[in-house]
């Protein structure tokens, strides 16, 4: 069995925003991997345990960027990494158009639920579209074996899909998933290793144009905060002062 696993990526929040414009990248060791991320790799990971001959291989979002995060992947003893260089990435469609090449051998493709899109969750769809495969969103759990099978839990059931054939599946966090540690072993190989660079479409078709783009500032808010001491009764009179106040 062939997987694909799509890995966009998401900044890493113990680092302060910095201003990025237009046309800057973001810091290329200010990257981590989403939950979303983690957990479509270790579906695939789970996939593999179970058949050794399973062959896994991973694209990650970003060139320099993206380094950070092929290493990771990288180090989970997975060979076929590469990452992939996009602009337009604001329009999800032509990210999605120019994610299409990159599906046309594997039998799974395993995406986060939010690929590097800021919640808006389009592009596995979008991507499911354009490569005429089923889609099943948001899984939560794999089952391997001689047939996989994932699973979503809704508010009254929990909907269960067995692969069939060529299939999009867009993984979700759970806490029954959890991304591996990986050998110390394969993290040195990992961290000396040639990452590869897939080729990008050159003409990216897109139906939208940025009209405007405005840096991000680097400045946090300012937050005054006063610790309440005291007995429990204290601390309620206080903070009803308190709120009180900042009605006025």
């Amino acid at each position: 069995m062939n997987i694909l696993v799509l890995i966009a990526g998401v900044h890493d929040p113990k680092w302060p925003v910095a201003p990025i414009g237009k046309d800057a990248p973001p810091p290329s060791d200010h990257q981590i991997m989403s939950p979303f991320d983690e957990a479509a790799l270790e579906m695939a990971l789970r996939v593999r345990d179970a058949d050794p001959e399973t062959k896994i291989a991973v694209r990650v979002l970003g060139c320099a960027a993206g380094i950070k995060l092929a290493r990771s992947a990288m180090a989970l003893n997975i060979s076929d990494v590469a990452t992939i260089d996009l602009d337009r990435q604001w329009d999800q469609l032509a990210t999605a158009r120019a994610l299409a090449p990159l599906c046309a051998s594997a039998d799974v493709i395993l995406i986060g639920r939010e690929f590097g899109d800021y919640d808006d969750g389009l592009i596995p769809s979008a991507l499911a579209g354009m490569v005429d495969l089923p889609f099943f969103s948001r899984a939560q759990t794999i089952e391997p074996g001689s047939t996989l099978r994932f699973s979503r839990e809704g508010d009254m059931r929990t909907e269960t899909y067995t692969l069939k054939g060529p299939t999009l599946v867009s993984a979700t966090n759970d806490r029954r998933t959890r991304l591996r540690k990986p050998l110390m072993k394969n993290v040195m190989m990992a961290r000396n290793a040639e990452i590869g660079a897939h080729p990008c479409p050159t003409a990216l078709t897109t139906e939208l144009t940025l009209t405007n783009a405005t840096p991000r500032t680097s400045a946090r808010s300012q937050t005054h905060c006063k610790m309440l001491a005291g007995e429990p009764a204290k601390q309620a009179q206080m903070l009803a002062s308190l709120l009180w106040e900042a009605r006025g």
